[in-house]
């Protein structure tokens, strides 16, 4: 599907700032529900929803668990006639997500077993099979200002490409 976004009116950005608690679910699925396109397929706007579930809750029961004052998590979706994107930052220690793939990916290979049979790491197995068999560019970065950024991204056009950049 080419979506009929022009250049210029055809962007669409929106960002929320929640603190970093699970309560906050609904509001976060509430503000991405919002934001919902008609030249998003609904497959993509679906992969994209459990995407931003998955980050946003890895986001406050690991990179934030330690921090005493939970601070806010920040979300941004960007819309475009080429791409889809959604970003995650939080505040919490470095993370090295390309490692953590591959030695998903490594363990899930090694023992031949179905995935979801795992016990732990779900989310990461969803990451890789989103980039895998669903075509999400998915990147993960520290920032200067000592924040991870969590980038997914998806072409809108079959003949377009996106490079992951946190």
């Amino acid at each position: 599907m080419i979506p009929n976004l022009s250049a210029d009116a055809g962007r669409h950005n929106s960002e929320l700032d929640v603190i970093s608690d699970l309560g906050e679910l609904e509001t976060v699925l509430s503000w991405f529900e919002r934001q919902q396109h008609p030249d998003v397929p609904s497959d993509l706007w679906m992969q994209a929803q459990m995407a931003l579930v998955e980050g946003f809750t890895n986001a406050v029961r690991h990179a934030h668990a330690h921090l005493v004052a939970p601070p806010q998590v920040h979300l941004s979706l960007q819309l475009s006639s080429q791409a889809f994107r959604i970003q995650i930052i939080d505040h919490g220690e470095p993370f090295d997500f390309a490692a953590a793939l591959a030695r998903v990916e490594a363990e899930i290979a090694a023992s031949g077993q179905d995935p979801l049979a795992r016990e732990a790491h779900w989310g990461l197995v969803m990451f890789l099979k989103l980039q895998k068999e669903y075509g999400w560019t998915i990147s993960h970065c520290r920032h200067d200002d000592g924040t991870n950024g969590l980038s997914l991204s998806h072409p809108l056009r079959a003949d377009e490409s996106v490079v992951g950049s946190c």
